[in-house]
C-alpha cells in the first residue's frame, strides 16, 4: 500500500483571536501547547502511514501459492519461484505438513502417511544443497522450474510443473517431490510398517524423499533386509523387500514338519499320508501285504533334510510357507504267500513329498504337496 504524500496530511489552522491575550506569558504557554499538539498529531499520522506500509508489503516466504494480497504485484515468474522456494524450504526443514500445504496430493487413490513418518524420513536422509533455476514459461498460465538437490548426499534433479488457476491467477505446484509405490502381495497380511506407520495391503503409497525403515509385525516373520528404503525422486521398489522366517519361526516350522512326519511314520496302515504313496495290497511276485503291520522309519539322510530344511513364504500368501522334499522312507511289513508268512520290504520305500505350513494358524497345520 502506498503511503499518502505529506501534501495530503491534515493541515491545522489557527482560528483568529477576537481579543488579544491578557498576558504574553499566557500566549507563550498557549503557543507551546498548540505546537506540541500539532507535533503529536503529525507523529501519529506518520506512525499510521508506516504501519500500513508494513502491513501492505510482501513478507518473506509469504507463499506465492497462497493466493493472498501479498502476491498481487508479483509477476508470474516471481510467484512461481516463491512457490517452489516455499516448498523446498519445507522439505529441507523436514516439515512435511508444510510441504503438502504447498503441493497437496493430486491423486485421491494414493495413501498419505502420517506427518511423523515423513518427518522421520527427511531427518534420516535430509534434503540439502538445493539450487532453484529460473522459471520457464510454457504459456501465459503455465511453466516449469528445474531444481537440483541431494538426498542423503545423492544428487537428484527434478522439474516442477506449475500453472495459474482461476480468475485470480493463483499459481499451483502440481507435482511435488517423492514417488508413488504399491505394497506388493508378497508382504500382504504381515503388518507392514514404514517408519512406524502401518500401511494396508496393496496400498498405493506416496513417499517423500528420505529414508524409511520397513518392518513387519507378525510372529515368526521378519524382512530379508534391515536396510532402510531410501527414496530420492523415483519409485523405491518395495518389491525388493521379501519376508523370511525368524530363527524362532524357522524352528517352529521345522518342529511342525517333524511332528507331522512322526505322525505319518506311526501309521501301521498301507496308507500313511505325508505324501507317501499308498502301498499295494499285493507285491509284483504274489505276496499279500498284511494290513496294520507296516513299519516305517526315516534313513539318516531324510532326517537331516528335516533338521536343516529351509522355508520359503509363498508370494501371494506369505504366511503359507513351503519347505523341500523330505526324502525316502524305509518300509517293511508282514506278508503272506501260499500259506507262508514272511516279512516284505519295499524297495525305495516311497518318499515323502514337500511340506507346507500355515504359520498364521497357531496350530501350525502341515499339508503336503
Amino acid at each position: 500500500m502506498t503511503a499518502p504524500s505529506p501534501d495530503s496530511w491534515p493541515q491545522h489552522q489557527v482560528a483568529p483571536q477576537d481579543e488579544p491575550p491578557k498576558s504574553r506569558k499566557g500566549l507563550l504557554i498557549g503557543g507551546i501547547v498548540g505546537g506540541v499538539g500539532c507535533l503529536l498529531v503529525l507523529l501519529i499520522a506518520v506512525a499510521l502511514i508506516v504501519f500500513f506500509v508494513v502491513r501492505g508489503g510482501s513478507g518473506s516466504g509469504g507463499g506465492a501459492g497462497g493466493g493472498g494480497d501479498s502476491t498481487a504485484d508479483l509477476s508470474p515468474e516471481e510467484q512461481m519461484t516463491a512457490l517452489v522456494t516455499d516448498y523446498m524450504d519445507a522439505i529441507s526443514n523436514g516439515d512435511s505438513a508444510a510441504a503438502f500445504e504447498v503441493a497437496p496430493l493430486m491423486d485421491d487413490t494414493a495413501t498419505q502417511l502420517p506427518a511423523e513418518a515423513y518427518d522421520a524420513a527427511l531427518e534420516a536422509a535430509p534434503v540439502e544443497d538445493v539450487e532453484i533455476s529460473e522459471p520457464v514459461m510454457d504459456y501465459e498460465t503455465s511453466g516449469t522450474i528445474s531444481v537440483s538437490f541431494t538426498v542423503d548426499g545423492e544428487s537428484v534433479a527434478h522439474e516442477f510443473m506449475l500453472y495459474a488457476e482461476g480468475t485470480e491467477g493463483s499459481w499451483v505446484l502440481s507435482n511435488g517431490l517423492g514417488a508413488y509405490t504399491s505394497v506388493p502381495s508378497s508382504l500382504g497380511g504381515l503388518g507392514l510398517t514404514l517408519n512406524g506407520a502401518a500401511v494396508e495391503d496393496e496400498d498405493t503409497l506416496v513417499l517423500l524423499p528420505g529414508a524409511y525403515s520397513a518392518a513387519i509385525d507378525v510372529e515368526h516373520f521378519e524382512l530379508n533386509s534391515e536396510d532402510p528404503v531410501t527414496v530420492t525422486d523415483e519409485a523405491p521398489g518395495l518389491r525388493d523387500l521379501e519376508p523370511a522366517l525368524t530363527e524362532d519361526g524357522l524352528t517352529a516350522f521345522r518342529g511342525a514338519v517333524q511332528k507331522s512326519v512322526d505322525a505319518c511314520l506311526e501309521q501301521k496302515t498301507l496308507e500313511a499320508g505325508c505324501g507317501i504313496g499308498t502301498l499295494p495290497s499285493t507285491t509284483s511276485d504274489g505276496w499279500t501285504l498284511t494290513e496294520d503291520t507296516v513299519r516305517r522309519s526315516l534313513p539318516e539322510e531324510s532326517q537331516r533334510n528335516i533338521d536343516k530344511m529351509e522355508a520359503t513364504p509363498s508370494y501371494d500368501e506369505p504366511t503359507y510357507v513351503s519347505g523341500s522334499a523330505v526324502g525316502t522312507v524305509d518300509t517293511e511289513m508282514d506278508c503272506t504267500k501260499d500259506g507262508q508268512e514272511g516279512t516284505c520290504e519295499m524297495w525305495f520305500g516311497g518318499g515323502m513329498s514337500t511340506p507346507n505350513v500355515d504359520m498364521a494358524d497357531p496350530e501350525l497345520p502341515v499339508t503336503w504337496s
